[in-house]
């Protein structure tokens, strides 16, 4: 039974322009120490979705349908009270903005005293001698416990919120973007981190990015989002070195290859749809060189490419044709939005 397992899962949210389908009815697996990187344009649904698995979701959000099994559960079925005991123990998560997610005005060290004494039911001893082997754990000095949040730099903190993640060992942890505001040192020394630790207490880390690269270094499976679907699933081997969606090979051509530094980088001509009103057929299709008249028309579903590898392309067996055209830069600048 795999650790966690995402079925149909659809979370959305409530507007002034009605209802916008973040996330629509994706489905994917994580096995007990794996990683998966989910990977997408800014407002793809990769946060709502991560977020959605930890119940840690905005007032406007809410679970519309699908399952989230963790650990054999179901927890769309779970109540408040039950996801309380579930997060740090089991589940626990990095956030986004590490600088704004410690309380400015105490110490670190109270931030582990609460998640300790309130939820690990240890003693005031206990707290202080489990933080202090954490810190020393993500390459943090333990006498820096008794400083404040001001006191560390941006890499420090997200040491330190690292290191919070990892306070009750809990099974899981989602990492949403936590090298985005870090320089590239620093974020290479993160990623180390996590992957080294990830490996060393066999822990599972969903890591959510927009950069392939991030995904490279720390995963072992990829889910390329895309206007709340996922329209590509495989290993990290699958989706970089033979992506079968042209979104996927998009990305791929939007970002610096350091193999290839005379390569030009081109973005993909347009914007996501509207969630609210969701295109018909392929939500990608309006931005696609690629489209058909079926494209527009018909919702492609995930289909095996190769063992393991899926793509949500209604052009799917025509995948060699779509790999070689996509690397053409006149392909993309062609495409009339």
């Amino acid at each position: 039974m795999p650790l966690l397992e995402i079925i149909g899962l659809k979370v959305y949210y409530r507007s002034s322009a009605g209802i916008s389908q973040a996330v629509d009815g994706i489905s994917f697996c994580l096995e007990k120490g794996q990683s998966l990187g989910l990977v997408g344009e800014s407002g793809c649904g990769k946060t709502t979705a991560a977020r959605s698995i930890i119940r840690v979701m905005d007032k406007n959000a809410f679970i519309q349908d699908g399952k989230i099994i963790f650990n054999g559960n179901n927890l769309v079925d779970f109540s408040e009270e039950q996801m309380r005991k579930v997060r740090w123990k089991e589940l626990s998560l990095i956030p986004q903005a590490a600088m704004d997610s410690i309380n400015p005005v105490y110490p670190i060290m109270d931030a582990f005293k609460e998640i300790f004494i309130l939820k690990g039911g240890m003693n005031k001893e206990g707290a202080k001698k489990r933080a202090q082997e954490l810190f020393l754990m993500v390459g943090l000095d333990p006498k820096r416990l008794n400083h404040y949040p001001h006191e560390f730099s941006g890499g420090m903190k997200q040491r330190a919120i690292i290191a919070l993640a990892l306070a009750l060992n809990p099974k899981l942890i989602i990492a949403d973007e936590p090298v985005t505001a870090l320089d590239v040192i620093v974020q290479n020394q993160i990623l180390m981190e996590l992957k080294n630790l990830r490996e060393q207490l066999n822990i599972a880390l969903i890591m959510i990015t927009h950069d392939i690269s991030v995904v490279a270094q720390t995963c072992d499976l990829v889910a390329v989002m895309y206007a709340g679907k996922i329209v590509e699933k495989g290993t990290v081997f699958d989706i970089l070195k033979h992506a079968a969606h042209p979104y996927t090979l998009g990305l791929e051509n939007a970002f610096p290859n350091l193999k290839r530094s005379d390569k030009e980088l081109v973005s993909i001509s347009g914007s996501p749809p509207d969630l609210v009103k969701p295109p018909k057929g392929c939500r990608f299709a309006p931005r696609c060189p690629f489209q058909t008249e079926d494209c527009l028309n018909k919702e492609p579903v995930l289909q095996e490419v190769d063992k393991g590898h899926y793509s949500a392309c209604l052009m799917v067996e025509k995948v060699e044709m779509i790999r070689k055209k996509a690397k053409d830069i006149d392909t993309w600048t062609k495409v009339k939005i």
